[in-house]
């Protein structure tokens, strides 16, 4: 009998042992992935606020030693030269990472786009720094319906308030009337818009810093 639980007990530990082997492997891949699908998110954003297309070429980085998150990229667009960095900021529950494309003008840098890397806001308030608008209105919405050809467009909702803006710009407001040289905050939002505008002066000021 004793030797028949030793038997058992034996093989209930390797059946354990074996589980735990599996579990791990299966973590060690699942991590991998959501790392390859944080790098490709980050890839993805640089080339987006370059403004570059499929089949253009990778952005150049001009930094050597520095950690990814450190970096500043340089890519020729139509004879232009343009140049992206991240920036990070502590906003209400998460922080908010961003990744800036600019131009340098005699102005100073300019903001060509801005896309967020990543953010765990406040769902319905804080997320809405990463919601689109379209153009389509109820009534043109309903004539696609019945057949007619409307083209959607979509744009960034919050993101593009900082098209075109320099550091200088890099102060919220509360009144539509000074969006064009501030930046408009969120209703509701306050702390995720602040803490997305001082992720984007983070991201100038490392470009701003190379340039010198």
């Amino acid at each position: 009998m004793k030797s028949r639980y030793l038997e058992y007990g034996g093989k209930l530990t390797l059946v354990c042992a074996v589980c735990m082997v599996g579990v791990a492997g299966a973590y060690v891949l699942a991590r991998e992935r959501i790392e390859r699908g944080k790098a490709q998110s980050v890839t993805t954003a640089i080339r987006e606020v370059l403004g570059l297309r499929p089949g253009d070429p990778d952005p150049r980085p001009l930094l050597e030693g520095v950690a990814d998150a450190e970096q500043v990229y340089l890519a020729e667009v139509g004879g232009e030269r343009r140049y992206a960095g991240r920036g990070e900021w502590q906003g209400f529950s998460s922080k908010v990472q961003v990744a800036v494309g600019a131009r340098a003008t005699r102005e100073g840098l300019r903001i060509i786009e801005v896309r967020v890397i990543s953010q765990k806001e406040t769902p319905g308030l804080g997320t809405r720094i990463e919601d689109q608008e379209t153009n389509l209105t109820f009534w043109s919405k309903i004539g696609s319906l019945l057949g007619a050809k409307i083209r959607e467009e979509k744009d960034w909702w919050f993101l593009k308030r900082y098209r075109g803006k320099g550091i200088e710009n890099l102060v919220l407001t509360g009144d539509p009337g000074e969006a064009d040289r501030r930046i408009l905050k969120m209703t509701g939002a306050t702390i995720t818009s602040n803490a997305t505008t001082r992720a984007v002066r983070a991201a100038l000021d490392r470009i701003r810093e190379v340039l010198k």
